[in-house]
């Protein structure tokens, strides 16, 4: 799976064509429950009335940039479209959005909103894309199945990842001089490069893409990303983003906790920068065009992965994770993050580097509910240790003698087995 087809080519008609891997119903969940309390309170409290009935030629003066943005529910999305909203003066803003419950809700205080388009449609179907294209001067494009959901469900990181990033780009080209005028900034991921452990723990643009096996996200996204990079568009850019956190982290609470090596070497970035950094590449030169970066919150957002598990643990008043989990329930290989020695080079043209690891732990705290420090303190360890033990998923692969998950996350059964337990020498 490590393997994908060739990108495709241009036609005489100017779309652009690649392989594609089947068509699939999407309907993958957002990351709204996570932050709609915090989205809903901005959209109600940080912005005046809107008017009802806009007319949106009449709300977007002569000159203004009309710029698309996808996945706006979620984590990214969200905080790009505040981020928009606080430059409402300075652009036309257009989403392309599921029609799903979760979705009209999160947005039912913009629908008829002065300086904004909802169109309600999907990646998947190229012409809900036109629609959403049309007329637009850039594209913003962080929507993607993300894991763990893509874990389980790689037919839909294929059809959303890839495909409907082939949709924007073929819409692109069918606008008029779309191909020269339209700026397209494509969000891929860092989980390209494959996993970084000491001593190799450093990535920069250039090192080889070797997506981790399994790993179907980082699959589509590479292949997504060199369509992108293969499209002919004269103003395009791929930000490769790292780990983004946010306060709230009950999401978390995953499988996919335990398929990080304890050793694992994280250079994060806030959703809050994430989202201000995809904005910031509309007010950029033309040097920043046509070229790829890798994104993170900068050295100040490092941490290893098991000094994050400490401090979290400390916030929530859960004790020492060591009593919670074992040492062989983490993985050995197959997480997908480092430390960049060049994201410099984006803050350069974008200056999103703001946030610190020190301000994230501090907004956790801040953002975390009583019941949850107070739980915390007053839930048993052997409650917690039962309730861990069922998410962690090497744990089934060793019962169900699943030997090629074993390999590719431990090298092999045996290596699993030599494990030592916390009090051992590392």
């Amino acid at each position: 799976m490590n393997h994908f087809s060739p990108a495709g080519s241009h036609s005489e008609n100017g779309s652009f064509s690649s392989p594609l891997l089947g068509p699939l119903d999407c309907n993958a969940p957002t990351l709204y429950d996570a932050l709609s309390t915090k989205i809903q309170f901005a959209l109600t409290h940080d912005l005046p009335p809107i008017n009802q009935g806009q007319d949106p030629e009449r709300t977007n003066p002569v000159n203004t940039p009309r710029v698309l943005l996808t996945g706006a529910s979620g984590s990214m999305g969200q905080e790009t479209f505040l981020e928009l909203r606080r430059r409402k003066e300075r652009y036309h803003v257009k989403l392309l959005l599921r029609p799903s419950k979760a979705n009209k809700k999160l947005f039912a205080p913009y629908m008829n909103a002065s300086g904004l388009d909802i169109v309600w449609g999907d990646l998947t179907n190229p012409q809900d894309v036109d629609r959403a294209v049309d007329g637009v001067d850039f594209v913003l494009h962080p929507a993607a199945i993300i894991p763990p959901y893509a874990d389980h469900h790689p037919e839909a990181a294929r059809s959303v990842n890839l495909d409907g990033t082939r949709h924007l780009l073929e819409a692109v080209t069918r606008q008029p001089n779309g191909r020269d005028r339209i700026g397209f900034v494509n969000v891929s991921t860092v989980a390209s490069y494959g996993h970084r452990l000491p001593p190799i723990e450093t990535i920069r643009v250039g090192d080889p893409i070797r997506p981790n096996p399994f790993d179907y996200y980082a699959v589509t996204k590479a292949a997504a990303e060199r369509l992108v990079a293969e499209s002919g568009l004269k103003r395009w850019a791929s930000l490769r983003q790292t780990f983004i956190v946010f306060p709230n982290l009950l999401t978390l609470l995953d499988p996919i906790l335990f398929l990080q090596p304890l050793e694992q070497r994280m250079e994060f970035i806030t959703s809050r920068d994430a989202g201000y950094g995809l904005v910031q590449c509309l007010e950029t030169k033309d040097d920043f065009w046509g070229d790829f970066y890798n994104m993170s919150g900068g050295p100040q957002c490092r941490v290893v992965f098991h000094e994050f598990l400490d401090r979290i643990f400390r916030i929530f008043n859960l004790g020492d994770y060591q009593k919670i989990f074992d040492r062989n329930w983490f993985a050995l290989y197959g997480a997908h993050v480092g430390y960049f020695e060049d994201s410099h080079v984006l803050n350069e043209h974008l200056g999103h580097f703001r946030d610190t690891y020190e301000d994230y732990c501090e907004s956790v705290e801040r953002e975390a509910a009583a019941w949850m420090t107070w739980g915390g303190r007053l839930a048993p360890t052997f409650l917690l240790r039962l309730l861990a033990r069922m998410l962690a998923e090497p744990l089934r692969w060793v019962k169900q003698n699943d030997e090629e998950k074993l390999d590719a996350f431990f090298g092999s059964r045996e290596r699993w087995e030599a494990i030592p337990d916390w009090e051992a020498e590392s």
